[in-house]
């Protein structure tokens, strides 16, 4: 007599975990550091515009998740002051 083995559910069954991603091409040290500036940049001007709500979101839903560090250097500046955010490209 044989015996039967239970199966696990294969991985492909189980739901994976949503996470972001990029795919990016081979880049050259020039092309990823201007692709690293511009998404930062990015982030900055996202922070200058919707700071404090997203200050107010996270300390609401993510309280213990640290906020990135130059995010309140920008919450107080006001859109038409100018913040050096200037790049070559």
């Amino acid at each position: 007599m044989t015996t039967r083995r239970t199966l696990r559910p294969s991985s492909s069954t189980r739901p994976r975990p949503r996470t972001a991603r990029i795919y990016l091409p081979h880049l050259t040290g020039e092309q990823a550091w201007c692709l690293a500036a511009a998404l930062e940049n990015a982030a900055r001007a996202i922070w200058r515009a919707h700071g404090d709500a997203m200050a107010d979101y996270q300390g609401r839903v993510h309280p213990n998740f640290p906020k990135p560090h130059d995010a309140d250097c920008f919450t107080d500046l006001k859109p038409h002051e100018d913040h050096n955010d200037d790049f070559p490209f």
